[in-house]
């Protein structure tokens, strides 16, 4: 029996997954927002946010006092930075303080990623939004402007020129921006061509794990719609330069157990490091992974955390399995295409619509946002934009928005082979 702590937002697969397993014995440190995923015999603290890494310590001490636990799970990027802390703090085998804080603080993450030689964006620490315009200045315009924390490609600006970094310093659209607890970064706007993802499981400091799959479409351009990717195979050159890529931020950054997903972003310099996290890809990506490669990404990331073997392989695959994150739309939804005709697609394996009718959405929406996931294979690149087309023209969702009576139809779209 292991006694495991996890520390956790809106993972909800992995407290699921926790609370089954008869080998350990369960606590948790959540917030309130998500107490529904645990059953009545959990052991669990609630804290106002798990970002205040004070109040997880003093909710961390107080579980020890009934359940000493041995190991910290910690699969949410919100939680890599406390669970990193905690076992620092306690001593406790496991990815440290450092690690996870370079997995999660996209400032510190840059640093260590430029200081290794490995290609980044330019890039700039802010101490608050009103020095924007003298980064901008800096760096050269237009910049993004967004917080060291946090996912969903949430709260990110792009500033034009000095004026407008001026003008959105006292706009209420930046207010969340300015007031959140966080560094702030700036970085050179990238004009991208094509976005890639790269889901990877580490063993010993080793990559056994490493499969690279290509964005239907940039993420930020997507944000409001269809967000999906499809996996491409390991001779694409693509995929070879996202591989190799990959092994270099990992070793970069120290991590020597774990899952990681790695953005990567191909513009006129060639593929640039965006991001990485140490946790599992969101929407349908951990499904695309299992249904190409008969991999559980989540299932390596919860094993490795309670010290325990993965055994993993790649197998060699020509063809393409998407995963597609359906739109959700602002307002109240009046009617929503059924997951039977989905799943009636052609090469769908699974299909889930979680939009019900009658479900009310007022925002912010970002990546995270999203009405269902489907998974499909396809055999080639033109495959894959049929059949993507083909789920936009049969998947819709009606709404009735605030002050406006007409219903919008919103359809979802398809991969028009651009990128």
């Amino acid at each position: 029996m292991k006694n495991v702590l996890l520390i956790n937002s809106s993972r909800e697969n992995a407290a699921r997954a926790l609370q089954r397993r008869e080998d350990i014995r369960l606590s948790v440190i959540t917030m309130p927002e998500y107490l529904h995923h645990y059953g009545p015999g959990t052991d669990v603290e609630v804290v106002d946010t798990i970002e205040d890494l004070t109040q997880v310590r003093l909710a961390a001490l107080r579980i020890r006092a009934r359940n000493p636990f041995d190991h910290v799970v910690a699969p949410s990027e919100w939680s890599i930075q406390a669970g990193g802390y905690i076992r620092s703090y306690f001593g406790l085998p496991g990815t440290g303080y450092a690690v996870s804080n370079a997995f999660s603080n996209k400032l510190v993450m840059k640093q260590e990623l430029a200081a290794a030689g490995l290609p980044v964006a330019d890039f700039r620490r802010l101490d608050s939004f009103a020095h924007a315009a003298d980064a901008g200045d800096e760096l050269g315009w237009p910049i993004v402007v967004k917080r060291a924390f946090g996912g969903g490609s949430e709260d990110i600006f792009v500033l034009r020129d000095a004026d407008h970094a001026r003008r959105l310093a006292t706009d209420a659209a930046t207010a969340g921006l300015r007031a959140a607890p966080y560094p702030l970064l700036a970085e050179e706007l990238i004009d991208i061509e094509t976005e890639f993802h790269c889901d990877g499981i580490v063993v010993d400091g080793q990559v056994r794990f490493a499969p690279v799959s290509r964005y239907l479409a940039p993420v930020l351009r997507s944000v409001g719609g269809a967000i999906g990717s499809y996996t491409l195979p390991e001779d694409d050159p693509n995929a070879r330069v996202v591989a190799a890529l990959h092994e270099r931020v990992v070793a970069a950054l120290g991590l020597t157990d774990g899952v990681t997903h790695l953005e990567v972003l191909q513009c006129s310099r060639g593929h640039l490091v965006g991001e990485i996290a140490c946790r599992t890809g969101g929407g349908g990506i951990a499904a695309q992974l299992e249904h190409q490669y008969g991999v559980d990404q989540l299932g390596a990331l919860l094993d490795l955390s309670l010290g325990l073997g993965v055994e993993v392989r790649q197998p060699a695959r020509s063809d393409h399995m998407i995963q597609y994150m359906l739109p959700r739309p602002l307002g109240t939804v009046t009617a929503v295409t059924p997951v039977e005709e989905l799943l009636a697609a052609p090469g769908v394996v699974h299909a889930e619509v979680t939009t019900r009718v009658g479900d009310v959405f007022h925002g912010p929406v970002d990546s995270s946002v999203y009405g269902g996931i489907v998974v499909m294979r396809a055999a080639d690149e033109a495959q894959v934009a049929e059949r993507t087309a083909e789920i936009g023209r049969r998947f819709t969702t009606t709404v009735a928005g605030s002050g406006d009576a007409r219903p919008v139809v919103l359809a979802a779209a398809g991969h028009d082979g651009r990128g």
